[in-house]
């Protein structure tokens, strides 16, 4: 093998595990905007420590490890990197997560929702899952205090 080979090997992750998937989708979400609130890390936070997978995980390194990679791959690529680790029963839990983070300052922009395409996309979700999920994340948060 050469050193192109290796350097542009297309089946080279640079996401190590399934948690830095998830971690590293839904800061991509709270970041869609280039702006980090205190509601959407608090939203964050508290989804991920409310999910039994995320026992005993230490989600500090990965929030880090997940700004250096967005950085360095771009926003898409990294996304794309990431639902390719999110196990099969995940993707439309991981979906819905992603929005719920989405609408936490309580709006959407158009980067948020070009970031919902990707996604649907990416966790390959099929068109009318996706269409109930939407319906059902917008409809839990309508009424919500923006910024809150």
């Amino acid at each position: 093998m050469s050193l192109f080979e290796n350097k542009n090997n297309s089946d080279h992750n640079p996401v190590n595990s399934e948690f830095e998937a998830w971690v590293g989708i839904l800061y991509s979400c709270i970041s869609a905007d280039n702006q980090i609130k205190d509601s959407e890390t608090a939203s964050l936070s508290r989804i991920l420590h409310s999910k039994q997978k995320f026992i005993g995980i230490d989600i500090s390194p990965l929030y880090v490890r997940s700004f250096n990679l967005r950085t360095e791959l771009g926003q898409l690529k990294y996304i794309s990197a990431c639902c390719k680790l999110i196990e099969e029963e995940d993707k439309e839990t991981v979906f819905a997560l992603a929005l719920e983070v989405l609408l936490a300052d309580g709006t959407l922009e158009k980067e948020e929702k070009n970031l919902i395409e990707v996604l649907s996309n990416r966790l390959k979700i099929d068109a009318d899952m996706t269409s109930k999920i939407i319906e059902v994340i917008f409809l839990k948060n309508k009424g919500n205090i923006k910024g809150i």
